[in-house]
């Protein structure tokens, strides 16, 4: 396992200290910031990879959104950067610390998806009706807003109380629970595998 620190020809590849989101940036993209994405990861995360949003349209159906960090802004082909991330292969995590893929200044900053702050992702969006039907699907490279960096346990205290339907957040994670709910069991019903085993944590 790769363990030595980034070189200075890697670190090099990084953009400045203060780097932002420009208006030319955000011209390039579908700017999906006025959207209330949420993250949903476990306890201490640092390094938020993916968001959602579920939102009711005015037609009546539901607009469901992946959006997934776009390390590829920041990582360009054939870069001494792009090498040593293709060498390292993944992260890899210690009982005391994290090997990191790229260095932290993507992984926890720039390529996390914290909430209240702008972050560029590329995010696939899919109009469902509430029966899980798909009456379209569109991939985009986009400027999201996250608007709360939820844990496991924040998400289902929401789907656990009955009296939150004005919430924002908690009515989008209601929306996603029951999508994900119906497409879960649709695909058990065509034969899918539900494999899972234990995960192993150890506390200091």
């Amino acid at each position: 396992v790769p363990h030595a620190a980034f070189t200075a020809e890697v670190m090099s590849c990084l953009p400045p200290a203060g780097w932002a989101i420009t208006e030319e940036v955000v011209a390039q993209r579908t700017d999906l910031r006025h959207i209330p994405v949420v993250s949903i990861d476990p306890p201490g995360c640092k390094d938020i990879d993916d968001a959602l949003h579920c939102i009711r349209l005015p037609n009546g159906r539901l607009e469901a959104g992946v959006h997934i960090a776009d390390v590829t802004h920041f990582v360009h082909p054939d870069s001494a950067l792009d090498k040593e991330a293709a060498h390292r292969a993944t992260s890899t995590y210690l009982v005391e610390r994290r090997l990191d893929m790229l260095p932290g200044l993507l992984t926890t900053e720039l390529c996390s998806l914290r909430s209240n702050e702008d972050h560029l992702a590329f995010s696939v969006i899919w109009e469902f009706d509430d029966d899980g039907n798909i009456f379209d699907v569109r991939f985009t490279k986009s400027v999201i807003h996250s608007v709360a960096s939820l844990t496991y346990a924040q998400a289902q205290d929401m789907l656990d109380d009955p009296n939150n339907g004005s919430d924002q957040v908690a009515c989008s994670v209601k929306l996603l629970n029951h999508l994900a709910k119906i497409l879960r069991q649709r695909r058990i019903d065509m034969g899918a595998l539900t494999l899972a085993s234990p995960e192993v944590r150890f506390k200091f």
